[in-house]
């Protein structure tokens, strides 16, 4: 497809109260629509369509739609995505002819000037242009009242693979940050909430990420020491394979961190819907390789990740696509070290997964050494070959099971891997980290090799 400034791309309503629309995507590359008068497109005729609705994104020669937490859902050649019932916020690319359904509007996407509703007899057409996304200020009263105008439709049925993913919050108990508008909770852990976010002056999607406000004194305060920490690590580092750092600040007293929006799920939840067995290595090995790039980048600057597992291991879609691998959530790093007198980013004694987790790290969580960073990554690809985790337990038993060193073989699990693969696998969750292979990027290399 030709890039976006050199065709004509519009959305055509041909059915429901929009019906005769013509909405021109001109200056982009981000266009809200919704009810909200405040949107790109005002859809307000439409009271089945919810406040902020979806967003479609014109840039890099390619036109894509997401939902934006819509109560009935965004439909894509009759497919539910995204919503409040369908699965979870992606990107989903779209091609001439594609028909969209929002509310009780049905759209046609036409590219390249060839305008669909030319073709319709008896239907009227209005050309809208874009008007200016501005900066939205939640008032609830206006949102409720909105949002009791709006028609159900039906569940969809479709199960969402984010199976411990937040809800959305409603928009009145969103955040204000200056400068971005907040559209839904799109995840968070134990420390922290992540919201997705509109930026007001480009109309560009972002991750906002916040410490969560509920923790009780002590533990707040811990959460701040390590939100801090993986704010300026995540400034530090600056590669394809690491999520991008957009900004940080404060808003009402509380921080915030601006990063990349990833619109492809995470690793883990890919692993979860792959059939039983795990991935085949050609699959895989792309992945596990920018992984390790993107590991190898962080040893390079002496500093050791400390949580790699696949729910951290982020899935950005590529044009044609692809996935490519961003590594998040630097809570837990730190520089290589034993010693917190005068390390900018000493070693705190929490977190870790216990099931990716080498012996060191869960008899030691002081002990900072890029070997533990192998001994995860490997983890992380036994994961992906065999669709279960290395260690012989589940639950709590996987702390007494790490001690124990009680893994399972992969060649058990997967057979027919390639000895030599089975083997670096091997080495690098050797129970002893000096057995291991020294860095990510000597385990990138080795890994090269075997597959040579």
């Amino acid at each position: 497809m030709a890039d976006s400034d050199e065709q004509t791309v519009s959305l055509v309503c041909t059915k429901g109260p929009l019906r005769g629309k013509v909405f021109e995507l001109i200056g982009g590359p981000a266009f809200v629509f919704g009810r909200c008068p405040k949107s790109h497109f005002n859809l307000s005729e439409d009271p089945s369509i919810s406040h902020l609705h979806f967003l479609v994104d014109i840039s890099d020669g390619r036109v894509r739609i997401t939902d934006l937490g819509s109560t009935n859902g965004l439909k894509v050649n009759l497919s539910l995505l995204n919503g409040k019932t369908g699965a979870p916020n992606a990107f989903v690319e779209l091609r001439h002819g594609d028909s969209i359904l929002a509310g009780s509007s049905l759209f046609r996407l036409s590219i390249g000037g060839k305008s669909l509703h030319e073709s319709r007899e008896g239907v009227s057409t209005e050309t809208i242009a874009a008007s200016r996304f501005q900066s939205l200020q939640p008032d609830a009263q206006a949102i409720a009242a909105l949002d009791s105008q709006t028609i159900a439709t039906p569940k969809s049925g479709l199960k969402s693979p984010g199976r411990d993913r937040e809800p959305p919050a409603p928009a009145a108990e969103l955040p204000h940050i200056a400068g971005y508008t907040l559209v839904s909770r799109i995840g968070g852990g134990g420390g922290s909430v992540i919201y997705k976010a509109i930026k007001d002056d480009s109309g560009a999607i972002a991750a906002i990420k916040m410490p969560r406000p509920e923790a009780g004194e002590t533990k707040r305060k811990r959460l701040l020491d390590t939100f801090r920490r993986e704010i300026e690590i995540t400034r530090l580092l600056s590669h394809p394979n690491i999520i991008r750092y957009l900004g940080n600040g404060l808003a009402d007293g509380q921080p915030f961190l601006a990063l990349e929006y990833i619109d492809g799920g995470n690793l883990e939840d890919l692993i979860w819907r792959e059939a039983a067995g795990g991935m085949e290595l050609d699959r895989a090995a792309p992945m596990f390789i920018e992984m390790l790039e993107a590991l190898a980048h962080m040893h390079e600057a002496r500093i050791v990740h400390r949580d790699i597992k696949p729910k951290n291991i982020l899935l950005d879609l590529r044009r044609g696509g692809g996935l490519a691998v961003k590594l998040s959530d630097m809570g837990l790093a730190c520089r290589f070290s034993n010693r917190a007198d005068g390390d900018l980013f000493p070693a705190i004694p929490d977190g870790g997964t216990p099931a990716y987790m080498p012996p060191e790290q869960l008899s030691d969580l002081t002990r900072v050494i890029p070997q533990s960073d192998v001994f995860s990554a490997a983890a992380t690809f036994y994961h992906m070959l065999t669709g279960t985790v290395p260690y012989n337990s589940t639950g709590q038993g996987q702390a007494l099971a790490v001690l124990d060193r009680d893994i399972m073989p992969i060649l058990d699990r997967k057979p027919d891997l390639q000895p030599e693969i089975a083997m670096l696998i091997a080495r690098a969750m050797s129970p002893r980290p000096e057995d291991r292979q020294a860095t990510a990027q000597e385990l990138l290399d080795d890994f090269r090799w075997a597959l040579s």
